[in-house]
């Protein structure tokens, strides 16, 4: 489908000023105006960051209180539950946690519901686990700001809740001990971005700030927060810049043997690791547990102290990877044909599926995959033992939260945000539902809302592509949310020699284009269906991104392209 190409508007005075101040070309300086480094001082500080401008967890809301409760826990040598989500910001946060507590003298265990048996948040399984280790305390990782009943059931037990959560609060809270969430009323803390790793790690330098700890005794544990402020896709400024790059660089150290061990099942060699390294290789394998049975598995290989365990954890979660590939990848075929049986999901301006016996612990990935295919608001539905579970996700201009409450008399439950929700639903009204969805979706989904969009940074020529550009983009990462890799164009180019383009892969697509006396490689991943574009004869332009390729110890630039037009 034909892409939206938004060329980003930027006063080019201004940049014209910045490049002089700075001394570097307009194309750089354009590149530090958009995302608002503007001074010596701001570029200075975003190129290095650095551990001394961490904020002060203090000024968190309760974090005066957090600290105590685990005090008190410490000097009485009281045992903590540590209680995670399942997924890898939850078990990372968990890890983190309980490894820290660890390290301090702490009597600490660790809980993560299995997703099949107990569902999302705190359960009363986990309850009555804490209850039978004589823990005085719960601190959940990733979860709890909505687990109001689960809380006044531990405190049944005698046992009280601490919840450190990133979620968006409900209008009534938990009555719990301590919150610490920076997203609740009357919290000033400035990141309100962090993930649910990312608390547990500022609960960690609180901690240590209050019991005259090194602050190293908290920062070994970066590289654990690193993987789940990656994985939870948060934005990666400011202090979540901080975490992000030097946890990486403790990744790429290979201290710690879980992740060393998951490192090298993934194929990652290199001793510099990038957030992609995480998205693709380390998040999937910790996650893959996660979707098919225990989570424990991932913290287990975490907080494994010894290199042997860690091999034996990491080969666990490849293998359960693996058969998540197969599981979804099943789905994802068996999805595609009922689609194409039952309607054009674009003609709908939406896509409802549902199946009986459809493993649920994948179906958002399968709803990710299959918007990207028709890019329309798609819900996919699992059905076992009686009950319909859902993932979705949106397009932008389109709330899927405000949908599933149109639709709320139909459902068992729901929640999640504009782009991506969850629901349950009994079988019997899984037709009325899809209907109603579908009404909403023809109501509010325009032919524009269903053309992907691509920021484009500049328009740049291939004599811009330089020494000092490359440098640049290569020191403005970690990229991630907020701070996203430029996606430049290049127009009137040509494709070198007789338009014979390579097709590497299943759907990929290589060739070399000329511009000028510039000749420069591009690589397309998944657009060889753009194949016939490149035969037209005419200039074309194109979207991309520039990377380094390495082949036989030889660096060269080269384009990895997001879309192809043929000019007029």
């Amino acid at each position: 489908m034909e892409k939206i190409w938004i060329i980003q508007d930027s006063p080019q005075a201004e940049i014209a000023k910045l490049a002089a101040s700075l001394g570097v070309s307009p194309i750089v300086a354009g590149i530090l105006w958009r995302r608002e480094l503007r001074s010596m001082d701001e570029a200075k500080n975003f190129f290095n960051p650095s551990v001394s401008l961490l904020l002060d967890p203090f000024l968190m809301l309760n974090m005066d209180k957090a600290v105590a409760e685990v005090n008190e826990c410490l000097d009485n040598h009281w045992p903590i539950l540590v209680y995670g989500d399942y997924d890898v910001d939850g078990t990372t946060a968990a890890s983190l946690l309980h490894l820290f507590l660890q390290s301090i003298g702490a009597k600490s265990d660790f809980y993560i519901p299995d997703r099949n048996l107990e569902g999302y948040g705190v359960s009363h399984k986990g309850i009555d686990y804490a209850a039978e280790i004589d823990a005085r305390l719960i601190i959940t990782c990733d979860c709890g700001i909505t687990a109001v009943e689960q809380t006044e059931y531990a405190k049944q037990s005698g046992i009280k809740m601490m919840i450190t959560d990133h979620h968006i609060p409900d209008d009534i809270l938990p009555d719990a001990a301590v919150i610490l969430n920076p997203k609740q009323d009357g919290c000033e803390y400035p990141n309100k971005n962090l993930c649910g790793a990312g608390v547990a790690f500022k609960l960690t330098q609180g901690i240590s700030k209050s019991r005259g700890l090194p602050q190293q005794q908290a920062l070994q544990f970066l590289d654990l927060a690193a993987i789940g402020t990656a994985a939870d896709i948060v934005n990666v400024t400011g202090e979540n810049r901080i975490i992000v790059w030097e946890g990486l660089n403790l990744i790429g150290q290979g201290k710690r043997p879980g992740i060393k061990a998951l490192k090298k099942v993934a194929g990652i060699t290199r001793d510099v690791v990038t957030v992609a390294d995480v998205l693709f290789g380390l998040g999937p394998r910790i996650n893959a547990v996660g979707r098919l049975g225990e989570a424990m598995r991932a913290v287990r290989l975490m907080t494994a102290s010894t290199q042997a365990e860690a091999r034996e954890m990491s080969a666990v979660l490849n293998s359960e990877n693996e058969t998540r590939k197969t599981v979804e990848g099943k789905i994802f075929d068996e999805a595609v044909r009922l689609s194409n049986a039952k309607y054009d999901p674009r003609e709908k301006r939406s896509l409802v599926l549902y199946q009986d016996g459809w493993h649920h612990g994948v179906i958002g990935i399968v709803a990710s995959k299959l918007k990207e295919r028709y890019f329309v608001p798609t819900v996919i539905i699992a059905v076992n033992d009686g009950v319909g579970k859902a993932s979705a996700r949106s397009i932008h201009g389109f709330d899927l939260h405000a949908a599933f409450s149109k639709c709320s008399d139909l459902l068992l439950s729901f929640g999640g945000h504009t782009m991506a929700a969850g629901m349950s639903i009994e079988p019997a009204n899984l037709e009325a539902f899809e209907n109603r969805f579908q009404q909403i979706a023809m109501a509010q989904v325009t032919d524009e809302m269903m053309r992907p969009r691509l920021k484009i940074e500049s328009v740049i020529e291939f004599s811009d592509i330089n020494s000092q550009l490359m440098e640049t983009l290569r020191r403005l990462a970690p990229y991630g949310p907020g701070n996203m890799r430029p996606l430049f164009s290049s127009q009137n180019l040509e494709v070198v020699g007789y338009p014979r383009p390579k097709i590497v892969g299943k759907d990929h697509l290589k060739f070399k284009v000329r511009q000028g006396r510039e000749v420069l490689d591009a690589i397309g991943f998944g657009l060889a269906e753009q194949l016939e574009l490149l035969y037209s004869g005419k200039p074309i332009e194109l979207a991309y991104v520039l990377s380094e390729n390495e082949w036989q110890g030889r660096k060269t630039i080269q384009l990895e392209l997001k879309d192809i037009r043929v000019m007029n």
